[in-house]
């Protein structure tokens, strides 16, 4: 060992090696169950220089493979990090707090690249991901100025060409070293490539799925919700000065970046070769570390990860400096006995929750030389010199490559014998439930479909894959008074208990759509999770409800398959009485009603509006007009608009869908056609091809080319679609002619789904338009109703963070629907208290709903005229709602009865009861 003679130095690379030498299984320690740890190691002397240099070459000189391992001298960094960011007349200067945390990035930038080098061995270099991701956003602008407006897209820019670097397409330009490398450009032959085969919409993809993306969003540090996507967060890291970040968050997340990259790369999985060859920790050895170099204080921050985290981190940290008079861990001596390893795992067998950044520090004091001509000093060094020669284990003789391939032969010998069909069967059911295990209560009521959806039942809040966090708070409130209505029936079985299924097509995407979890899908649970809180507030013998969220996927594609699962949850479950919800008119739709009547359950339906709904089935109910009376109502406010002079010319033009299975495109075509016809407007059907038809669309213009051909027409256009279609039309038309000559839009119930979307709504600014809506509008959590006090109660979030909450209505229709059970529940036991609350004698007493029994509800008055077979209310609130950029929507009259109002003057008669 060439240098000083260290006197116990043998001792002191005894503690080097224990701590180096992983464990064949677990962490270390493995002389503390349960308990995983590597502690901070301090070296207390005067000889830093020499100490450096001999644990540097004995880490160097393990056998049988190098352990990896990189000297930082600390005073050096520093010095570099002053001379360069330092001087107050340069453009990047850094303040002293931000000096810190530019040593900080640059230490680990040093750590990794020799981490990730090859001369540790090819299967053992380590991929940086998440640090080179953090490394190159932080390292992209050097200034603290405000960004222009071109600097997101230039980020992303730049980004997508880093990524197209390291593809594997382009494996030569790429390597593990490579991940913590400033990279922006590439050759123009790589990025010509790149055009085509890896477009952009791949990009848009990977920023969700790709690991270290993902893992940005979840990490603890600098609040990464705020705002919650990947974009506004990386725009955030690009600019930390400007955004007056705080540079020791902005520390740690770089520290925890570069300990989970470490994490991942040692993370033992029978498929991961690499990770079982790695059977010595990393070192980090700190030399000269204090207070005025910021050592001292990345050494603190790295503990406090630690500790936030709780997660091991495989890495030994070695820091070298001089004793202090005082030291705020107890120093050990080598020759002490426990030794200092010993010692430190008593503490960590003993250690709660409530770890401090001093428990991981070991101090160890490190004898002076022993001087030349001491007689000592020979046998010490030889001593010293053997116990220097560190040893690590070999790896498995299965994790090398040969073996590797016989493994993974016999393995699929195995599964071919039946072995491995249990372990798949296993996978397979997770992945059929939707990734939920046996012991979840929802798993075997939930299963995924084959688009990819989640579909089913979910009682006790499963999210059907919802990535909404208002939905899944919804959903999380619904379960939670669940289980509080069965604790108040356990208390007061005088209080019955009843079940509600509230069926939607919205929680859920198939894998080759887009989401549409939009703001009415949550607002429907919303308005059925009030309605259901209302109940359980309530005192002496009222029943208490139970609300299940049902999935029948998009479109309603599943929906009798959900009804099947209802079925069979009603054989163990008596008290499920009805149904609510039900989206979209569609052909499943009416399949899903049908099952349901063979299953003999009452449904209530809260936007539903064709008119050959009721008579799908006798046990059909809903809250909503139909289609017939939407069309009068737009045909008599088409006429005022003649009157006002705000329609050029009686003409109209009715823009549809061409999708053969979407029925209330088909159906409010009809009405309208036929009602403004008979008004004596000129009528002009024009269908086009919805942006995802179903097999057996007819040919037809793309919405896009609807739109632009809506700026030459002088009449109404009226479009009885989708409003994700609307969309586009208005895109289309604000891109055409928006802000001059822009035509009159009126669009049916469908549309108030896109004015209750603050954010899509004010996408374009150039083209007004009105659409029918089923309350009367501009509704927010400040109104003192029964609905909006108790919204406000339950879900104070969205009623704070969006002041136009419920805005289309859907949050009132199905908190109607629910209270409509609710009536008539009440109802029956008040007339019948002996009659068991079945689903049969529940919708007998629905068609009792009417006269002095109506429902004064919040989406209007809903009045079935005494007849068992009327199963629309009568004279139902429709409003007109217009929209005209981002603001809230403003009503422009309704129709139909709201407590003393009976609407416009220019309304169409009254419906009547049908004789």
């Amino acid at each position: 060992m060439d240098g000083p003679v260290f006197e116990h130095g043998d001792r002191l690379f005894e503690l080097l090696g224990t701590l180096v030498r992983r464990p064949k299984r677990g962490e270390l320690p493995g002389e503390v169950p349960k308990r995983d740890g590597i502690p901070i190691l301090g070296l207390l002397g005067r000889q830093e220089d020499a100490l450096a240099l001999q644990v540097e070459q004995a880490l160097k000189a393990a056998e049988p493979q190098v352990v990896p391992n990189q000297l930082v001298d600390m005073t050096a960094k520093w010095s570099e990090v002053v001379a360069e960011r330092g001087n107050p007349a340069e453009a990047k200067y850094l303040s002293v707090e931000w000096q810190r945390a530019e040593l900080c990035r640059r230490v680990l930038v040093d750590l990794a690249a020799e981490f990730s080098s090859a001369r540790h061995g090819h299967d053992r270099r380590v991929r940086f991901r998440r640090l080179g991701l953090v490394n190159w956003l932080l390292e992209m602008t050097h200034t603290a100025d405000q960004p222009d407006s071109d600097h997101g897209q230039i980020m992303l820019r730049r980004l997508r060409d880093r990524e197209l670097e390291r593809r594997r397409l382009f494996g030569f330009m790429r390597s593990p070293s490579t991940e913590v490398a400033l990279q922006g450009h590439v050759p123009w032959w790589a990025y010509l490539l790149g055009l085509h085969l890896l477009p952009v919409f791949w990009f848009r993809v990977w920023r969700g799925v790709g690991s270290e993306y993902r893992w940005l969003l979840r990490q603890p540090y600098m609040a990464p919700a705020d705002p919650g996507t990947f974009i506004g967060f990386a725009l955030r890291l690009t600019q930390p000065r400007w955004g007056r970040e705080d540079p020791q968050q902005i520390s740690k997340l770089m520290i925890n970046a570069f300990l989970e990259d470490l994490r991942v790369a040692y993370r033992r999985r029978p498929w991961r070769r690499h990770a079982h060859r790695r059977t010595a920790y990393c070192v980090a050895f700190l030399q000269g570390v204090s207070d005025q170099n910021g050592g001292l204080e990345l050494v603190r921050l790295l503990a406090e990860v630690r500790n936030d985290t709780g997660a091991f981190d495989p890495l030994l940290l070695v820091t070298s400096r001089p004793e202090e008079p005082v030291e705020p861990v107890l120093v050990r001596e080598l020759t002490d006995s426990p030794t200092p390893y010993q010692a430190w795992c008593e503490r960590l067998r003993a250690a709660g929750g409530g770890r401090n950044a001093e428990f991981w520090h070991l101090p160890v004091r490190v004898p002076e030389p022993i001087p030349d001509g001491d007689d000592r000093r020979v046998q010490q060094g030889e001593r010293t010199t053997i116990a220097s020669r560190l040893t690590v284990p070999r790896p498995p003789v299965w994790a090398g490559r040969a073996a590797t391939a016989v493994a993974a032969t016999t393995a699929l010998a195995v599964l071919a014998t039946g072995v491995g069909i249990t372990v798949v069967d296993a996978w397979d059911w997770r992945q059929q439930h939707c990734g939920l295990g046996p012991s979840d209560p929802d798993a075997r009521t939930v299963w995924r479909a084959s688009t990819g959806e989640c579909v089913g039942v979910a009682p006790h809040g499963f999210a059907f894959g919802a990535k909404d966090p208002a939905v899944r708070r919804t959903l999380s409130i619904i379960a939670r008074q669940n289980r509080r209505a069965e604790e108040i029936h356990a208390g007061d079985p005088t209080r019955p208990i009843v079940t509600l299924v509230h069926l939607s097509a919205l929680l859920s995407t198939p894998k080759s759509g887009i989401s549409q979890t939009l703001s009415y899908a949550r607002e429907q649970l919303q308005g059925v999770a009030s309605a259901q809180q209302r109940l359980l507030g309530t005192g002496n013998d009222d029943p208490v409800l139970r609300i299940y969220p049902a999935s029948a996927g998009a479109g309603m594609g599943f929906g009798a398959d959900a009804v099947r699962m209802i079925e069979r949850m009603m054989k163990s479950d008596s008290t499920i009485v009805g149904v609510t919800g039900l989206d979209q008119s569609r052909k499943a739709t009416f399949r899903t009603i049908a099952e349901l009547t063979r299953v003999g359950l009452p449904m209530v339906a809260t936007t539903l509006s064709a008119d050959s709904l009721p008579g799908a089935s006798a046990l059909y109910y809903q809250v909503s007009p139909q289609n017939r009376r939407e069309a009068q109502i737009s045909v008599a406010y088409a006429g005022h608009l003649l009157t006002e002079k705000r329609l050029k010319r009686k003409a109209v033009r009715i823009v549809y869908s061409l999708d053969p299975t979407d029925e209330y495109s088909d159906n409010l075509r009809l009405d309208t056609l036929n009602s403004f016809h008979d008004a004596g407007f000129d009528t002009y059907p024009r269908g086009y091809v919805p942006a995802h038809p179903a097999a057996g669309t007819p040919p037809g213009p793309s919405a896009l080319k609807v739109g632009e051909e809506a700026c030459k027409f002088s009449g109404l256009v009226f479009f009885a679609g989708r409003s994700e279609d609307f969309e586009t039309i208005l895109n289309a038309t604000n891109n055409t002619c928006g802000g001059s000559n822009t035509p009159v839009f009126l669009g049916g119930d469908d549309v108030a789904r896109l004015g209750a979307d603050p954010v899509r709504r004010k996408a374009f600014p150039r083209v007004p338009y009105e659409f029918l809506d089923f309350t009367v509008g501009s509704a927010s959590c400040d109104d003192p109703s029964d609905l909006y006090s108790t919204m406000k109660d339950l879900f104070p979030d969205e009623c704070r963070d969006v002041r136009d909450t419920s805005l289309d209505g859907h949050a009132a229709l199905a908190f109607d629907a629910v209270n409509l059970y609710v009536k008539a529940i009440t109802r029956l036991r008040s007339a019948a208290p002996d009659v068991p609350l079945t689903p049969s004698a529940v919708w007998h007493a629905l068609s009792g709903i009417h006269d002095d029994a109506a429902l004064a509800g919040e989406s209007g008055r809903i009045d079935f005229g005494g007849r068992v077979d009327q199963q629309v209310p009568l004279d139902k609130l429709v409003s007109i709602q217009r929209v005209e950029g981002a603001q809230r929507p403003k009503q422009m009259g309704f129709c139909g009865r709201q407590g003393k109002d009976d609407g416009a003057d220019w309304c169409p008669a009254p419906e009547k009861v049908q004789q």
